[in-house]
């Protein structure tokens, strides 16, 4: 749910109106109201060094090991330009590595020989001569016309030199030019260049931990200042510059604290309810198990304030999609010892509830795989005892549930949509939901019929549903007004109700197909691995490792459908029906990071 927010003015000298500000932000609770985007050269300054540190937290955060902090002195900014030359050292490095690499490619054909030796030979009138061409194209009446000797041969082409002491002989091969440096040289560069790069990776996975604690406080430092400074250019300057006006929001689960520190401060304020013209934060407030979604409909967007918090109503559903995609008994099993095991191990508090909800979600799974019998890719419908309480026996079954989890979620979010009217305009405004409501519902019936599902004993409910739902759309659709204007409205109302109704419930045929999908593949991999446990001596073996590398690709593909397509049922689907409201204002209240 949305908490309801209640809006304060605070009225300052303008002497005191930073001290004020401190302690405001000590107290971490208000809103503080925009009133210009204009940055100082100290916000922009701040806001550029968190960017510096950001970026070089992510950096380190591959180099980071299981080696003990080391103590360090050094300023954050001392720390983070060393870590900066360093990293732009290694770059020049890489690339002088690469060059090395390449230059020794080139000379290796030739091995390892005496630059001296060839200024003796030119000091004696010998002249030496490089040259390289492809096999294909020497002429053996080289060696027989000139004194040429093959030095070596690589990927098809031969290296090889010529002697001479007149004028130079006229073969059609290349030249070929060597570096400065011999290939020992190159060698040698290259190895110091290697090891320098290790000394400088070594730096890395020493400091790498103690660096990201430095920065990460740094950050906070610096976050807290600019908040600070950028709320103290919010307040509305009046009685030339002498007064300062102060608004912000605050939900009134915090307002007795506020109160008493106003009483304690003894300022001048006045506090008052939102208006129509106002905008005020959202701050969501649900229970232990919605809130685990939050994150998920934040994906999305936030509801406007004095909307409904849908994060409540789709966490079931999600819940049940994703164990839809991934039923296995087996698979939700590890998902939830994979999600305990990364709790464990997990030390920031956001991330612990985001692998509690992945435990949910190995639930779900397990859930759904007992329904449709299924553990490990195994069917368990001929199990002894526990295949009679299998609920669901074959693909017909999976895909007809597929379809009524999506009316079922269809007919949630019109009946929340209606509920929202009732709730804003009265009830004259949420009569047209109820018909839509109605006339969806019927539909679905005699669309089950259409399935081979025995609807006999409701069906004559669904046709009065049906004739409701369509008077009701057709008559209330836009309360007041001419009845002629109404059945028009209703017209281009119902043919936006049957198209948007039938594109929406095909969107849950994903959950067949992904069920489905991920069983066969799990089927084909038990399928395979059973063939292997026919090889001689090694074949369980074989069989362990595959079963244990396919079964686990097989989890990773589910889990990311089994995310990926749920949000997009929610938040097409589901939030479209519900009428979702959005974007909202998230409530950041001035506090200290």
């Amino acid at each position: 749910m949305i908490e309801k927010m209640k809006k304060y003015s605070f009225v300052l000298y303008h002497l005191d109106y930073r001290s004020f500000l401190e302690r405001l932000q000590e107290l971490g609770m208000l809103h503080i109201i925009r009133q210009t985007s204009e940055k100082t050269d100290e916000l922009k300054q701040n806001s550029e060094m968190i960017k510096e540190y950001l970026e070089c937290i992510r950096s380190l955060k591959k180099k980071v090991s299981d080696a003990p902090k080391p103590q360090s002195n050094l300023p954050a900014k001392t720390l983070l330009n060393n870590i900066n030359k360093a990293f732009a050292e290694k770059e020049n490095l890489l690339r002088t590595k690469e060059t090395l690499v390449k230059q020794i490619w080139e000379l290796s054909p030739w091995g390892h020989f005496d630059y001296q030796m060839l200024e003796k030979l030119r000091a004696g009138g010998i002249k030496v001569k490089f040259h390289q061409v492809p096999k294909s194209q020497f002429k053996d009446a080289w060696q027989k016309e000139h004194a040429v000797q093959i030095i070596g041969e690589r990927s098809g082409t031969l290296y090889f030199i010529v002697l001479y002491t007149g004028e130079d002989p006229a073969l059609e091969a290349d030249g070929f030019g060597f570096h400065q440096e011999s290939l020992k040289e190159l060698e040698a560069n290259l190895k110091a260049t290697e090891a320098r790069i290790e000394d400088i990776e070594t730096y890395f996975t020493d400091n790498a931990a103690m660096a990201i604690e430095t920065f990460e406080s740094e950050i906070a430092r610096l976050t807290t200042l600019y908040d600070f400074e950028d709320a103290s250019l919010q307040g509305l300057s009046e009685a030339d510059n002498h007064v300062m006006v102060l608004n912000g929001w605050i939900p009134i689960s915090k307002e007795a604290a506020l109160k008493e520190f106003i009483e304690r401060e003894q300022v001048i304020h006045f506090a008052g309810e939102p208006t129509e013209a106002d905008n005020p934060p959202v701050h969501l407030v649900n229970g232990r198990f919605a809130k685990l979604f939050e994150p998920i409909s934040k994906m999305y967007m936030l509801p406007k304030y004095g909307e409904f918090d849908l994060t409540p109503f789709l966490a079931p559903f999600f819940m049940l999609f994703f164990g839809f995609c991934n039923a296995d008994m087996a698979y939700g099993l590890i998902i939830v010892a994979l999600g305990w095991f990364m709790k464990r191990k997990a030390k920031n508090e956001a991330m612990k509830s985001l692998l509690t909800l992945v435990m949910f979600f190995g639930a779900a799974s397990v859930i759904m795989g007992f329904i449709f019998g299924s553990l490990l890719a195994y069917d368990m419908k001929e199990l002894p005892g526990v295949g009679k309480m299998i609920l669901v026996r074959d693909d017909n079954q999976i895909f007809n549930l597929a379809l009524l989890l999506g009316v079922i979620q269809i007919l949630f979010g019109i009946a929340i949509a209606t509920a929202k009217k009732i709730y804003q305009s009265g009830f004259m405004h949420g009569v047209s939901s109820i018909g839509k409501f109605l006339f969806i519902a019927g539909v679905s019936v005699f669309g089950a019929g259409q399935l081979k599902v025995d609807v006999s004993a409701i069906s004559s409910y669904a046709s009065y549903s049906l004739l409701a739902g369509l008077v009701l759309i057709m008559l209330f659709n836009k309360p007041g007004k001419n009845p002629i204007i109404n059945i028009l409205g209703g017209l281009w109302e119902m043919y936006g109700i049957i198209t948007g109704f039938f594109g929406d419930i095909l969107s849950y045929i994903r959950l067949f197909a992904l069920g489905v999908s991920s069983a066969i593949l799990g089927f084909v991999i038990n399928s395979v691995g059973g063939q292997m446990l026919g090889i001689p001596v090694a074949g369980p073996v074989i069989f362990f490792f595959f079963m244990i590398l396919g079964h686990s690709i097989n989890i990773a593909l589910g889990g990311l459908s089994g995310f990926v397509h749920p949000l997009r049922l929610t938040f097409i689907e589901f939030f479209n029906n519900a009428d979702f409201n959005g974007p909202g204002l998230e409530y950041k209240p001035l506090s200290k990071s």
